[in-house]
């Protein structure tokens, strides 16, 4: 069975887009026609980054993906542990409430909406992964 979380979202991704669209309208006012494309891209950029950044569980797999990023990949019985983190570095997030998830000698980051959830299915293919939280790391 496949599972899908979307991404949870940070505030300021919404200041962000709140700002492009009003850097596009000041633009479209000012019939700047370079200034209308540029902005409009940027616009849907963001839009598509908010509305294609997910992780699929799915037979015992983790696909990480981030609308044109390429799809990480990561068996779930690699995962050893996952820890709550407000770690700022780049990633498959679009918060920085995040979870770090240890495999293989690496590591990624992502945002999932219901941490709990996605902690839980990951579990039902790997019970041995280790759930720190932030409570538990101070």
């Amino acid at each position: 069975m496949q599972r899908t979380f979307k991404s949870k979202v940070g505030w300021w991704y919404y200041a962000a887009l709140a700002y492009l669209i009003a850097c596009l309208i000041l633009a479209i006012w000012q019939k700047n026609g370079i200034a209308i494309v540029a902005m409009f891209i940027a616009n849907m950029t963001l839009i598509q980054l908010m509305l294609k950044t997910e992780y699929v569980v799915a037979d015992g797999v983790l696909y990480i993906k981030c609308w044109i990023m390429p799809v990480k990949k990561i068996s779930v019985t690699k995962i050893k542990t996952i820890k709550e983190t407000h770690n700022p570095l780049s990633s498959y997030a679009l918060s920085l409430d995040r979870l770090k998830i240890e495999y293989e000698k690496t590591f990624t980051l992502v945002s999932p909406d219901n941490k709990q959830d996605f902690v839980n299915e990951l579990r039902k293919y790997n019970p041995d992964i280790i759930y720190i939280t932030r409570k538990q790391n101070s």
